[in-house]
């Protein structure tokens, strides 16, 4: 009976030493990451334990971190392991996550692409968003007519370009395709018919995206890879992450980074902070608030920024106003300034639909609710 007292009592203290962890303050890095703990930014701990054991317990599945920043102060992180790919290497296991690991972003990838062409605006070596996309590619001037003519870097931004696009038909998945150059994935893109008129309708095209990229390397004289790096990742002192490559030598522009969420939540902050990392603008603020504002409609709740999507939703009778960068298998930075709140989200779930709860659900049902609560 003793024994069974003593274990008892160490089971107790075990419980409260969890809890207790649970709402501590973040470690604090030498990474321009200041932490607080929930409590010091008024964020509810019970229903933050809720979610915290909910994804614990595979309600939310497969999600491999979470990151909540308010008042830019980051007040929880956490990571689990899961079932993970690696594009990259196309490996596919569990994995052990954690702070150090890197991890496939997707399509958040487009968001990073749009901050370098604001950053090349910036420079001067891109002179707007308006600016016709076949400018920029004089060697495919066979395209270059009749309404194709009017493309402009705006329509690839907003994905209103009117290309015909269809994620079957992306070149550089085509394994008889990988060996060809660059060069013919970019004919790829701009070969495609025009379906509908430039700006008029959205359709999400990774080709978009891909032509962005080439634009900031014609403009600047550095790939998408090396412009980032010296441009948006060195000052915020992000040097941990991956960029996929094919064959072909095709940087994957519109989906192949691998990051660390920490530095998701950096990019997330740079747009929260409208440009500014810590004293220093690396992006204008007036790009940024354009960057973020809804330039055209898709499906209720979503419009669509510059390779950024907009969400109006509401929680417990309250409208709530974000901005999304996402990625295929629940990736996600969620920006809402109003509430001077970002979440980062990483998981597994590439390609599932129809999840009774994914990613989303864990800000909509946890997150945002103990914020206003």
């Amino acid at each position: 009976m003793k024994k069974f007292i003593i274990y008892l009592i160490i089971l107790l203290n075990s419980c409260s030493q969890k809890q207790r962890d649970l709402f501590e303050s973040p470690e604090q890095l030498h990474d321009g990451i200041q932490t607080a703990t929930l409590q010091d930014v008024g964020i509810n701990e019970s229903m933050i334990k809720s979610m915290h054991d909910s994804i614990t317990a595979g309600v939310y599945p497969n999600i491999h971190s979470v990151l909540i920043l308010r008042n830019n102060k980051l007040v929880y992180e956490n990571y689990w392991p899961g079932h993970d790919e690696n594009r990259a290497t196309d490996f596919i296991g569990t994995v052990q996550q954690g702070r150090d690991s890197l991890h496939d972003i997707r399509s958040i990838n487009k968001s990073i692409v749009s901050a370098a062409v604001m950053i090349a605006i910036d420079q001067g070596k891109l002179k707007d968003v308006k600016q016709r996309v076949f400018d920029f590619f004089p060697e495919y001037a066979k395209y270059d007519t009749g309404m194709k003519s009017k493309i402009t870097v705006e329509q690839l931004l907003t994905m209103s370009a009117g290309l015909y696009w269809s994620d079957d038909d992306q070149i550089w998945y085509a394994d008889s395709l990988k060996e060809k150059n660059i060069a013919h994935a970019i004919n790829f893109i701009l070969r495609q018919p025009l379906v509908d008129t430039p700006g008029k309708t959205f359709k999400y095209s990774a080709g978009c995206t891909q032509l962005l990229a080439q634009i900031v390397e014609k403009v600047t004289g550095l790939d998408i890879e090396k412009f980032t790096a010296t441009h948006l990742f060195k000052p915020m002192g992000i040097t941990n992450y991956q960029w996929t490559k094919e064959k072909n030598g095709l940087i994957c522009a519109w989906g192949g980074l691998r990051m660390r969420s920490r530095d998701l939540l950096k990019f997330g902050m740079l747009y929260h902070n409208k440009g500014n990392w810590n004293g220093k603008q690396i992006i204008s603020e007036n790009l940024v608030n354009e960057s973020l504002k809804k330039h055209i409609y898709t499906e209720e709740p979503y419009g669509y920024g510059y390779q950024f999507w907009t969400l109006v939703d509401t929680v417990e009778n309250r409208i709530i106003k974000t901005v999304e960068a996402t990625g295929n298998g629940g990736q996600k930075i969620e920006i809402n300034r109003e509430e001077d709140l970002i979440l980062v989200i990483t998981a597994g779930n590439y390609d599932k639909k129809n999840l009774k709860k994914t990613s989303y659900d864990v800000y909509l049902d946890f997150v945002h609710p103990a914020v206003i609560k």
